[in-house]
């Protein structure tokens, strides 16, 4: 199937700025276009989980495979490949460099000149609804539409939905589109309420099918406190041993896992956050509850039943957080990852019922990939390194010297900063704004950080220390003050988490893309693809047109 892509003058749509958005493509075929388009972000996904659990599949991952077009590795295009950039790429089909949320968080100067960390999507000026006292969240810093607003702008009528376990991740699918409207739905699972929350920049009150879900149906899926495997054993050789000193806390490294295990002490009612926060981050029934809701948004807002094409997007968190804490291979990785390939085929399958097989279109791809964890590495005989917390210390605290002791003009401090931290050994590469900036020739590495360079907002991964990442400060000497970026050395983890993602190596930064449904004839594309190009390929798919803040594509197959 052939179809016209409609391409519009590259533009900044800003947060409270008047929007041109796109007017509908028209679609070869006529009729061919889907009335629903999904989209689905699955967090920290690598693409080898495709091919190494590829025969304990039996739901939606082994429909999607048999019935799909699917690219086995495809790159995210840019570093540091952190969670909000890479779904904000997902959802805008643009490079951070475009799009603007160039890290989870960036040095920053408040309007008194303190350096201070920004996070990307957190809204002082809108609250949680309903909680006026919790911190809010919005696409304050998102700089260019989203394929939700591509959607809205084609058909007024269309109807757009946006759901999310993980930290407000709903909000960069959402778009920019601001005030309560029926046909714009931006959702997210909070972390110490335990129910699916939006703020004050959405909607001023639930409506009446969220406020039901979480009154009634949320509460069944939150009712087990252990969280047992469901691995069968023909399938248990797929991951690595269960018990392992380098998972989790060191001590409950070995299911079932259990919620008062972490607590470390009988629980009470009064434990209702941490027990929140614990469904949060290692329930596999989050996801039970994240399709769920999704269904409940297809019946309650009648998502594709009509001729006008409706989009619904779903961010999927548990496999970056158990990936985090239990590392890629992990048996309770390739617990989670079954489990959601069990839900994604009821899913479908209720697709299927409620909109009609050939009546929708599915894409599901992921913001970045993951390292093996650093001292499994080392236990196989690899290389790699844990880099310490007091390592980056020293480190920063070298740079603050060079700082104070330099007196020469200011345009030369950056050149002394970035070689003073090519002397640690866990730095691979210290790069300038001034060669972020250019334009010229770069290896693939210095492109895919130039990709999510912008001028005053640098990262500050991944030189972080505990007092940054708990304390919220940011000297003003860090070296992203100077606009001078770190690649650590291949192989070489954070003290953060036993996993930790970032950098531009290729584990970082191969991703599958499947696609199912309308439009989409069955196979493997080998070509060049990168996760730029999954808005405009859905959106093309959709008959809906695109924008030139666009940096992607429509994948090969179906240009």
């Amino acid at each position: 199937m052939k179809r016209s892509v409609c391409v519009y003058p590259r533009r900044v749509l800003l947060v409270g700025a008047a929007m041109v958005l796109c007017t509908a493509c028209s679609s070869s075929g006529g009729g061919d276009a889907p009335k629903l388009a999904v989209m689905i972000g699955i967090d920290q996904f690598r693409s080898d989980y495709l091919e190494r659990y590829d025969e304990a599949f039996t739901g939606g991952f082994r429909r999607l495979k048999d019935e799909g077009l699917r690219v086995d590795r495809a790159l995210v295009d840019h570093a540091p490949t952190l969670s909000w950039p890479g779904h904000t790429t997902l959802a805008t089909g643009a490079h951070p460099r475009t799009h603007g949320i160039v890290s989870n968080a960036w040095f920053s100067l408040t309007e008194d000149g303190e350096p201070q960390r920004t996070l990307a999507m957190v809204d002082p000026d809108h609250a949680v609804v309903d909680h006026p006292d919790q911190w809010g969240a919005s696409p304050l810093h998102i700089r260019v539409s989203g394929i939700a607003d591509w959607f809205r702008g084609a058909h007024p009528e269309a109807k757009t939905v946006a759901l999310s376990t993980g930290p407000a991740l709903a909000v960069t699918y959402g778009g920019l589109t601001e005030g309560p409207s029926e046909r714009n739905h931006v959702y997210w699972l909070a972390s110490s309420l335990g129910k699916f929350i939006t703020t004050t920049y959405y909607r001023d009150e639930y409506p009446d099918w969220v406020r039901r879900f979480n009154e009634d149906q949320l509460p069944q899926h939150m009712e087990a406190r252990v969280w047992e495997s469901s691995v069968p054993q023909e399938y248990r050789h797929l991951a690595r041993a269960d018990e392992n000193p380098f998972e989790g806390d060191g001590q409950h490294t070995t299911f079932p896992h259990r919620f008062e295990d972490q607590l470390g002490r009988p629980s009470t009612e009064a434990d209702s956050v941490a027990f929140n926060r614990w469904f949060y981050n290692y329930s596999p029934g989050q996801n039970e509850a994240l399709f769920a809701l999704a269904r409940q948004a297809v019946e309650s807002l009648s998502l594709g039943q009509d001729e006008v094409p409706d989009l619904l997007t779903i961010a999927v968190k548990t496999v970056d957080r158990i990936g985090h804490d239990y590392g890629p291979h992990s048996l309770e990785q390739l617990d989670n990852v079954l489990r959601i390939d069990r839900e994604l085929g009821t899913f479908l399958e209720f697709l299927d019922e409620a909109i009609g097989r050939g009546n929708y279109v599915v894409v599901i791809s992921a913001d970045h990939g993951a390292p093996n964890v650093v001292e499994y590495d080392l236990e196989q005989g690899r290389a790699g390194r844990r880099v310490g917390d007091g390592e980056v210390e020293a480190l920063l605290a070298r740079v603050d010297r060079v700082v104070r002791g330099y007196a020469g003009p200011e345009e030369g401090l950056p050149d002394l900063i970035a070689n003073e931290l090519e002397q640690a050994d866990f730095v691979a590469r210290a790069m300038t704004a001034a060669e972020l900036a250019a334009t010229g020739s770069a290896d693939g590495l210095l492109s895919a950080y130039r990709n999510a360079y912008m001028p005053g907002r640098t990262t500050t991964y991944p030189l972080w220390t505990r007092e940054m990442i708990y304390g919220g400060a940011v000297g003003p000497r860090h070296p992203a003050a100077f606009g001078v970026m770190v690649e650590y050395v291949e192989n070489y983890g954070l003290w953060s988490a036993r996993s930790t993602h970032g950098s531009a190596y290729r584990y970082d930064r191969e991703v599958p893309i499947l696609l199912l449904g309308t439009g989409v004839e069955p196979g493997v594309f080998t070509g060049a693809a990168r996760t730029i190009d999954v808005a405009p390929t859905l959106a093309y798919l959709a008959g809906v047109g695109f924008p030139e803040t666009v940096d992607g594509a429509v994948l090969g197959p179906f240009r």
